[in-house]
């Protein structure tokens, strides 16, 4: 089960890493099916528990912070590579959590997931709230609000160093929320499109 989470937690890695290496974005869609499928695993080895066991799988399945940032990074490649309706709602019923925060609640309902129940309060608000307010605002605020997103995104990331790592691969420091929600809610991205965080590659995908 917890080898499993680790190969889901990897490819959302992946992902990231072949995007800023310029990859063929035609070529990254396998992951997304292999993404799928080591989630699949992970909660069947986790059904497959014993009950005295049961308990082990909470903590590995509830939603936290980190938990949240892969899982919108795996649903950012998912829908602007066009993975298909089918997929997101496999994805959403997986992930489970429905009810707990509003931020993913919304994001699953604009996928698909018409039956959701969705919370009404963002979970970590620090974090993600900018990008929550995105979804709240009208279509005419909307740009505005992606633009305040990707400006507060590096310090709400904890100011991440990794162009300073002694390593052979420089990752980029890429705010996928962004791309999320341009691509799922058609906001016009001309005012922010050349931010050295927005992936505009990955929202202009033609597939």
């Amino acid at each position: 089960m917890r080898f499993s989470f680790r190969l889901v937690d990897y490819t959302s890695r992946l992902l990231h890493e072949r995007y800023s290496r310029g990859d063929n974005l035609t070529e990254l869609k396998p992951h997304l099916l292999e993404a799928l499928e080591y989630r699949q695993w992970q909660k069947d080895y986790a059904d497959a528990l014993p009950a005295n066991e049961q308990k082990n799988r909470i903590d590995w399945e509830e939603l936290h912070e980190d938990d949240l940032r892969r899982t919108i990074i795996w649903l950012t490649f998912a829908y602007c590579l066009g993975m298909g309706e089918d997929y997101y709602l496999k994805t959403f019923e997986l992930i489970a959590n429905q009810g707990q925060d509003a931020l993913l609640d919304n994001l699953a309902i604009a996928m698909g997931d018409s039956e959701r129940q969705a919370a009404t309060i963002p979970l970590f608000k620090k974090r993600f709230g900018k990008l929550y307010s995105v979804i709240e605002g009208t279509p005419e605020q909307r740009p505005e609000l992606v633009k305040a997103y990707l400006d507060a995104w590096y310090k709400a990331e904890g100011s991440p160093d990794y162009h300073l790592m002694d390593t052979d691969a420089y990752i980029g420091y890429w705010c996928w929320g962004s791309a999320l929600v341009v691509k799922l809610y058609n906001i016009d991205d001309s005012s922010f499109i050349d931010h050295p965080y927005y992936p505009k590659d990955l929202v202009h995908f033609k597939g």
